[in-house]
């Protein structure tokens, strides 16, 4: 049986999971300083969400751009937090009253350190224009990290100092439209695989263009991608995620098999076998057949 603070810190899990079936890979989950089952799960998650982030945007690089997103803390001399930039209740979705006159320690995780002398960190920041790491805490315990900047503010009033926190992140246009259509801020659960639908058809797409060909040599790259409706970058990656293999690789691993399943069950002559599997050469295709079963293709027909 779980503890109850095993049982509350498997359903921040379950609750994180839910983000990333969202379509939210902004976030990452804060690690408990203790060795256990479920913190090897959280550094694997943590890990797992930043790779998706980076291939999801990286596979539909056209409709997707990395952009600066800042956020701002103004504290007073106590570091309590008196003003904040809007989008801080967005991203950290905190209301007003557990932020303002709030000392900002409650909303920092363990691994940002503020140094006991603030004037020193803010003095330094600002002359020597040095960020340092900041890793924030969402309402929900999870980690918004990025790196900040400190500075003291020059005034007559009473001393204070603002914290500007910036994180590179993927802005993706079909989302941006979809949100506008629909007034959502976060990826809606029925629209959770629309970023990667594009991926997806286009997978679809391609398989059935290369297994229609088995009958044939492939064109290039470049007039395969305008034919099936991608760039060629973008279907090298879809397909060698998919099927492990290279376009071509794979293609002509199909069109062997095809070869091995005519020899088997039919009586077709090796020759014809080898034209209707796309081989102009005889030779070709008996050097390829070898290469991939270690026999012949006469043997084959024999055994």
């Amino acid at each position: 049986m779980y503890s109850k603070n095993s049982q509350d810190r498997l359903q921040e899990i379950l609750d994180f999971i839910t983000e990333i079936t969202l379509g939210n890979y902004t976030y990452t989950l804060s690690l408990k300083n203790q060795k256990s089952e479920l913190e090897q799960i959280v550094l694997s998650l943590n890990t797992m969400v930043e790779e998706i982030d980076t291939s999801v945007h990286q596979i539909n690089f056209e409709k997707s751009k990395e952009v600066i997103e800042n956020i701002v803390f103004t504290l007073d001399h106590n570091l309590h937090i008196i003003s904040y930039s809007d989008n801080v209740s967005t991203i950290l979705k905190y209301p007003e009253r557990d932020l303002i006159n709030k000392p900002i320690k409650l909303i920092l995780s363990e691994n940002t350190k503020l140094p006991e002398d603030i004037y020193e960190l803010s003095t330094k920041s600002f002359e020597q224009n040095l960020p340092f790491q900041v890793s924030l805490l969402h309402t929900n315990g999870y980690i918004w990290s990025g790196y900040g900047y400190f500075h003291r503010m020059i005034s007559k009033e009473s001393l204070t100092y603002t914290l500007s926190v910036f994180k590179e992140v993927y802005i993706n246009e079909r989302m941006n439209i979809l949100n506008q259509q629909t007034g959502a801020h976060s990826y809606p659960s029925e629209y959770r695989s629309l970023l990667l639908q594009d991926q997806r058809d286009l997978g679809k797409r391609l398989h059935k263009y290369v297994t229609q060909r088995l009958d044939r040599k492939l064109k290039k790259l470049d007039v395969i991608s305008r034919e099936v409706g991608g760039s060629t970058s973008k279907i090298k990656i879809i397909f060698k995620r998919a099927y492990g293999e290279t376009i071509y690789a794979y293609h002509l691993r199909k069109r062997l098999e095809k070869a091995y399943t005519l020899l088997k069950d039919t009586s077709t002559p090796i020759n014809e076998i080898a034209e209707e599997c796309g081989f102009k050469s005889f030779s070709h295709f008996s050097r390829s057949f070898k290469n991939k079963y270690h026999i012949t293709a006469t043997q084959i027909r024999k055994s």
